[in-house]
């Protein structure tokens, strides 16, 4: 089981991400009933991405300086500030700075408890800590859309908003009150063992980053844009059955948590992660080449299982091989190579699927390319 203080994180983490999801579900619809086009409601939605994009590693490094507990609660506080401006505001330009706040404070929380579930957990128990980590995550950004459309429906399009001020202001009460084993001094950072290269270290650097990075390029552009496009366009799917399909996903994604760890201690973790990603690789293949409706079930399920192993795992790995004293660094790096991932891959791979003169083929060939590369760097550059 885990301890105290990360059962708490636990719940924060899946409290941050319900509200973050009750706000993703209204975002548009808000935007434009102040007057927002569509590509203005689609450029605020992209600037919050890009928010977490450019803070992921500062906040990172000023983990270490300030320690986690301090940075998780200055990015509930900020997410409290924006939510509550959102709520109040009736002016574009504003509503638009919220959402570039809210994307800062989710860098700050979410980078941060990232490294602190590698602190504060044991070492023996740092995959299941991530697969708990991850689950937590993954529960409340999927019931969050559900209850923000229901709060929406019944208090107005800022429901949402106060639902997630209330989030934040909880979080800063939580962080301020909760044992917190982890509350030392940070130490100075060791020199590097000789028998340690520079040169591995930087190819392991790299092939992880990579692995991490075109884990969710694929699943972004594939699961998400893709295979909604193709079950509409080829067999005619209406959105219901889209959206039960894309759910079989979320799912096998859940699902397969439960067994991540008894994968690591039977091929051991690099030999996962490279499984995780033949899982996703076989996805993207099924995409695009199959002939049959079922088989893009089967495509759903196998990028979720594919994404719920590679992700703990992949985390708990950099946890492990990075210093006490790079965590945050690390982390930040991770959570930077998956913000750049959910806004490169969707654009490149319409931009393949548009001029390859192949179809969505051709955004599928450059998913499989990508990631076969990244699994083939990753591996040769991996230890342990």
């Amino acid at each position: 089981m885990p301890s105290k203080p990360l059962a708490i994180l636990f719940l924060l983490v899946f409290m941050k991400q319900l509200g973050n999801g009750m706000v993703w579900s209204v975002i548009a619809v808000y935007g434009q009933s102040l007057g927002a086009s569509a590509a203005v409601v689609g450029l605020m939605v992209s600037c919050y991405g890009g928010a977490r994009l450019l803070v992921n590693m500062p906040a990172g490094y000023a983990s270490e300086r300030y320690g986690r507990r301090a940075m998780m609660s200055a990015g509930s506080a900020i997410l409290m500030v924006g939510s509550i401006v959102a709520v109040l505001t009736s002016q574009i330009d504003a509503f638009f700075a919220c959402l570039l706040i809210m994307g800062v404070a989710s860098a700050f929380f979410m980078t941060s408890s990232l490294a602190a579930v590698a602190d504060l957990g044991l070492p023996s128990r740092r995959l299941q800590d991530m697969s708990l980590y991850q689950a937590a995550n993954m529960i409340g950004a999927s019931m969050g859309p559900a209850l923000g459309g229901m709060a929406a429906g019944f208090w107005g399009y800022g429901a949402p908003f106060l639902v997630n001020a209330l989030v934040g202001l909880g979080g800063v009460f939580a962080f301020a009150l909760m044992p917190w084993a982890e509350n030392r001094p940070r130490p100075r950072a060791a020199a590097l063992p000789e028998s340690q290269n520079l040169g591995a270290l930087a190819r392991q650097g790299m092939g992880v980053g990579l692995m991490y990075f075109s884990i969710y390029y694929v699943r972004s552009a594939s699961n998400w844009i893709v295979l909604p496009l193709i079950a509409q366009s080829r067999f005619g799917m209406d959105l219901t059955m889209i959206g039960l399909i894309l759910t079989g996903g979320a799912l096998a994604n859940l699902a397969v948590l439960a067994i991540t760890y008894r994968m690591v201690m039977i091929f051991g973790r690099i030999w996962v992660i490279v499984i995780a990603s033949g899982l996703t690789l076989a996805a993207c293949a099924m995409l695009a080449f199959g002939t049959s409706a079922y088989l893009l079930w089967v495509s759903s399920i196998l990028f979720g299982a594919g994404a719920g192993i590679a992700t703990p795992t992949l985390t708990a790995y950099v946890a492990e091989v990075a210093s006490e004293t790079q965590r945050g660094p690390a982390m930040g790096l991770l959570r930077t190579m998956q913000d750049l991932a959910l806004i490169l891959g969707p654009l490149i791979t319409g931009l393949l699927s548009d001029h390859l003169g192949l179809g969505y083929q051709g955004g599928l060939f450059g998913c499989l390319a990508l990631l076969g590369f990244a699994t083939i760097v990753f591996r040769m550059g991996a230890r342990g």
